[in-house]
């Protein structure tokens, strides 16, 4: 499982840290996208399936998994709550993009909307099994070509300095690196690298 951090139902980021994005164009696509797989815009009819992905991921990666970095128990159980899912998929900032084999949900993806120029990719979380099989790369794809056709000008993302596969991922999707920052979370700091792409 890769994830890069959870938002608020406002936007805001809750407790650990962000993901990728590129340009609509085919030809850049590092993975074909695997037989059988759709990406959707989530709808409320999701919420419950999106709880489900997110708790089962959860107990299969742990905290020690990459892209978890900060999480704990509580963060996770109130990333997966009703409420708070409910509160994302009504915000108009908020996009969440379902990756979808068989009608079961394998990963997904969330953006928001950081001011009338630019989008985080807030995270992107595969299915543990899933992992290799092109399912983070098509969510990725999703997500910047809806960001392409709202007219962005960029998208950015944020991921542990240590995570060097999730950067490498975001490099071969076109984002390149573009500074550093640290966040608190939970009172630890976290090191993270900033990787933007530019959509227009």
């Amino acid at each position: 499982m890769t994830w890069t951090g959870p938002v608020s139902a406002h936007g805001e980021r809750l407790s650990f840290v962000n993901k990728p994005a590129w340009k609509p164009r085919r030809r850049e696509l590092p993975h074909p996208k695997p037989d059988g797989l759709k990406v959707v815009e989530a709808r409320h009819r999701d919420i419950a399936g999106i709880r489900t992905f997110i708790l089962d991921a959860w107990m299969i990666a742990g905290p020690s998994a990459w892209g978890w970095t900060g999480a704990s128990e509580e963060n996770v159980k109130a990333l997966a709550s009703v409420g708070h899912l409910e509160a994302l998929i009504t915000n108009p900032g908020v996009k969440i993009y379902l990756a979808r084999e068989d009608r079961k949900i394998v990963g997904f993806a969330v953006t928001r909307e950081l001011d009338g120029d630019a989008v985080e990719l807030a995270g992107i979380i595969v299915d543990e099994y899933h992992t290799g099989k092109g399912v983070g790369t098509a969510l990725a794809q999703r997500a910047i070509a809806s960001a392409f056709e709202l007219r962005y000008m960029e998208i950015i993302v944020k991921t542990e300095a240590f995570n060097k596969r999730a950067i490498g991922f975001y490099e071969r999707n076109g984002f390149a690196r573009d500074g550093a920052s640290t966040e608190e979370v939970d009172g630890k700091k976290i090191e993270l690298v900033v990787l933007k792409r530019k959509l227009h």
